[in-house]
């Protein structure tokens, strides 16, 4: 009832102030209408009474009142703007990193890698380094070209600035990284296979899914890892239980001269039903199932023979198998809520001929040669070092490695957002000892094994920040044992 009084009040108001403003106006327009009219100068004598005379003329009523202007029509309302939208699709990601990092010696620039420990005794490994570097910084682009009914094409385009520049100065080389490419690969998906052309990470060790979490640069000691152009084909399975990926690949070979290149292939199984927490180096978290994958390699490899002016060159096969393992100890049902998740990550190694496949030992050296007038000079084959070697008897042989790598996430409560990761790598060349005439060489190692153990906190959901303990451990082929401990802080913008 008192919507309703209220609005009769309103209303006669209303009806009132217009029946008002009504007589202004109406008043206002007879007003206009019936002006004075001036005496008019030629205006006849009046009558004489009595005698007739036509009635008198009305009074001109002068000129018309002015009217108001009439309202303009409404414009028509503008049309509304339709955007313009692209069927590409363009996503930048990538991170901003700076690194601060102290060594016990001065054997590692900032990545450690197969890099050798100075020997005991040395100038190097008695005295200390510190570093500071953002070379590790990196920018991705991945673009998605329009779908084609159902094939869908994405190309990827991913930087860094650890690209090879010639040591002028410690500071140019640092403070002045130049680009690296690191990816840069055309993928097809269809509803049969993806073929993937251009440079990624190796299909052997089923990479990069088993990496590990650390504030080390990769690759760490006897991890499996690395990027080559490639030719590859995979095929996704995907069941309510169990997914199925498959991968095969024709890859760039360590030498060119093969004229063969690398076959990888890889197969991964995944438990659906049994997830958790996974990050892949120092950043980026993915909800993954219990997964595990056996991948392998072969290569065909031609060495020139052992002479300073070859004329035919000796063949060998190189091969590798590798087994890979992402078991949730305690799983995770989404990244929301990682708190308390437990992550176990895990590969094996085992081949020869595969060095530059793996973080080992690549300084092994080939034996001297005599040129035609009877000097000792290096032979220079066209292969790197590590993969081949000729032995005391001229002999070519592959390089046999064999190693694992096994590390822990642990996810703090109560958010998840802290974490606590180590990792324990260790490989072994059998053949590179002293009773097998490899003693007296001090140019690579023949075991390795490496720890680190690190802490990781997110301050805000793009800010992060890191702290590690990495050990080193060598040993010779002459089995003296060198060591070095690297404490390091990273922080992490990720875009």
């Amino acid at each position: 009832m008192n919507h309703l009084k209220l609005s009769y009040a309103a209303v006669s108001t209303l009806l009132s102030g217009a029946f008002v403003a009504s007589s202004i106006v109406v008043s206002s327009a007879a007003f206009a209408q019936a002006p004075v009219a001036p005496p008019d100068p030629a205006a006849p004598p009046a009558p004489v009474a009595g005698d007739p005379s036509p009635p008198a003329p009305a009074p001109d009523p002068g000129p018309p009142a002015a009217l108001a202007p009439a309202p303009e029509p409404p414009k028509p309302a503008a049309p509304t703007p339709v955007p313009v939208v692209s069927k590409w699709k363009a996503t930048l990601y990538g991170f901003a990193e700076f690194n601060i990092m102290h060594d016990s010696t001065q054997s590692f620039p900032e990545s450690v890698g197969a890099t050798l420990v100075a020997r005991k005794g040395s100038y190097a490994y008695e005295h200390s380094r510190t570093q500071f570097t953002a070379r590790n910084s990196r920018f991705g682009i991945r673009v998605n070209a329009p779908d084609y009914g159902e094939v869908k094409t994405t190309a990827v385009l991913e930087l860094d600035f650890f690209g090879l520049q010639p040591p002028v100065s410690s500071a140019s080389t640092v403070s002045n990284g130049t680009f690296r490419m690191r990816q840069a690969n055309i993928k097809l998906e269809t509803p049969y296979v993806d073929i993937l052309a251009g440079q990624t990470y190796h299909v052997f060790g089923t990479q990069p899914f088993f990496s590990p979490m650390s504030v080390s640069f990769f690759p760490v000691m006897n991890q499996v890892f690395g990027r080559q152009p490639q030719l590859r084909i995979s095929k996704t399975i995907k069941t309510e239980p169990v997914n199925a990926v498959i991968d095969v690949a024709a890859v760039k070979p360590p030498q060119i001269n093969s004229a063969v290149p690398d076959f990888q292939g890889s197969l991964r199984l995944g438990l659906n039903g049994w997830k958790g927490v996974h990050t892949l180096g120092a950043s980026g978290y993915t909800l993954d199932p219990l997964s595990v994958a056996v991948s392998g390699i072969v290569r065909k490899l031609k060495v020139q023979e052992l002479s300073a002016a070859p004329a035919d060159y000796n063949s060998k096969t190189g091969y590798g198998i590798s087994a890979g393992a992402m078991i949730p100890v305690i799983p995770a049902t989404s990244l929301d809520d990682m708190a308390n998740a437990l992550t176990l990550t895990g590969t094996y190694f085992s081949g020869t001929g595969i060095a530059d496949q793996l973080g080992v030992a690549n300084g092994v050296p080939y034996p001297m040669v005599a040129n035609a007038a009877g000097m000792m000079v290096p032979f220079a084959p066209d292969i790197d070092p590590g993969i081949v070697t000729y032995d005391i008897n001229g002999e070519l042989q592959t390089i046999n490695w064999k190693g694992f790598m096994v590390g822990a996430q642990y996810y703090l409560p109560p958010s998840g957002h802290m974490q606590l990761a180590a990792n324990l790598t260790q490989g072994e060349a059998d053949q590179l000892t002293a009773d097998k005439g490899w003693g007296a060489f001090t140019t690579f190692f023949r075991k390795s094994r490496y720890i680190d153990v690190n802490f990781f906190i997110d301050i805000v959901a793009s800010f992060r920040v890191g702290l590690s303990y990495q050990n080193s451990q060598q040993t010779y082929a002459d089995n003296q044992k060198v060591t070095n401990n690297r404490y390091e802080a990273a922080f992490y913008c990720v875009f």
